[in-house]
């Protein structure tokens, strides 16, 4: 079973600065960077009341997150997508900096001195708005074992299929990175800002924003012709939601004839989906009825194109048991909990047994 969103953190800001480069680590107002000047605001912070450590932030304390993960539920690997990626500031070369020390950070802790097990996967964390940089923390880190995707906003000044981010989208592909997409927002704009105007309040920003950007960067990479260009390029859709992308693609799709001349894509909208994108479970779409919903993934191909994430530690958690509709298919389900992500992120097909299957009675 394998969790593709799981949110870490450092016990505290100051165990950040420490992996800071010079000189922004010698600033003295660095404790009072914006990391994100959001709207609106989770209940509590948005935290499980049970995952939060004796000390330290949410999230930042390995023993914790271990049992929770990996005796609690029978999690085998977890994709980490750290803290640091929720928002940016108003200056690249800033933003590029606490991207680095995010990678630095998260390589000697979570992806070494926490997990002698190996069951944590690494997210490289880069800074959308500074491409060239952001493309040279990639080579960076693509040779590190622990590293196996790069991790980004929603939020930019231009939809994400335009040349500037080619840099971007090059170097993960050439490594076979896939690209983590997860909503967040930055100093520049409100969490909650649509082509109409900034939403009012926390649940039509919760429910809207995600599945608006994640389509609008979807269809302007498919339609820019990245795709075409890097063809090994793979993107996941984190906490967005999935069922959304079928209708978004399917009118692309009957536009598609009569509307795409001037583009010099070589593929079909729908089979731009089949071989770049996949969606992260959490939060998936419910209905009272299971045979509809389990109907609904099936005509969605969510056997091919789903994988299971939990969100922990955040308040709206999925666990394993609950996660997905009843009605799947077994083989269904199995697919979305295990092998589409150990596809995707080439992970073994089995590990060894370690101190957490022992605490869980699994031996």
């Amino acid at each position: 079973m394998i969790d593709t969103d799981v949110h870490v953190e450092p016990r505290s800001f100051d165990e950040l600065v420490s992996y800071l480069d010079a000189p922004w680590r010698d600033r003295t107002l660095i404790d009072r960077v914006p990391f994100s000047r959001a709207t609106y605001k989770t209940l509590d912070g948005g935290g499980r009341k049970d995952a939060y450590p004796d000390e330290g932030d949410i999230g930042s304390d390995p023993e914790l997150c271990g049992k929770q993960l990996f005796v609690d539920d029978p999690i085998d690997y977890a994709i980490l997508l750290p803290w640091s990626f929720r928002g940016f500031t108003v200056d690249p070369a800033l933003d590029t900096a606490l991207a680095s020390a995010v990678n630095e950070w998260l390589a000697a802790t979570w992806l070494s001195k926490y997990n002698a097990e190996n069951r944590y996967v690494g997210s490289i964390t880069i800074a959308v708005d500074d491409p060239i940089s952001a493309a040279r923390e990639i080579e960076k880190w693509a040779g590190h074992p622990g590293f196996r995707q790069v991790i980004i906003g929603h939020y930019g000044p231009r939809p994400f299929g335009h040349p500037m981010y080619d840099p971007i989208w090059a170097a993960a592909a050439r490594h076979k990175l896939p690209v983590a997409m997860h909503f967040r927002g930055g100093a520049t704009q409100p969490l909650g800002w649509t082509s109409t105007g900034a939403l009012q309040y926390f649940v039509e920003y919760h429910s809207l924003i995600a599945p608006m950007a994640y389509a609008t960067h979807m269809g302007s990479w498919i339609c820019n012709g990245v795709l075409d260009r890097h063809p090994e390029m793979q993107v996941l859709f984190v906490e967005g939601g999935f069922l959304w992308y079928r209708p978004f693609i399917d009118r692309l799709e009957r536009h598609w004839s009569r509307t795409s001349q001037e583009l010099s894509t070589r593929k079909t909208p729908m089979e731009y989906v089949r071989d770049h994108f996949r969606w992260a479970s959490q939060p998936i779409e419910e209905s009272p009825n299971p045979q509809q919903i389990a109907d609904l993934f099936e005509e969605a191909e969510a056997g091919d194109l789903l994988m299971f994430s939990s969100d922990y530690p955040h308040y709206d958690y999925d666990p394993p048991s609950k996660a997905l509709p009843r009605s799947l298919k077994p083989e269904v389900k199995k697919r979305i909990m295990s092998e589409n992500a150990r596809v995707f992120y080439d992970l073994p097909t089995t590990r060894p047994a370690d101190r957490f299957d022992r605490a869980a009675g699994r031996l």
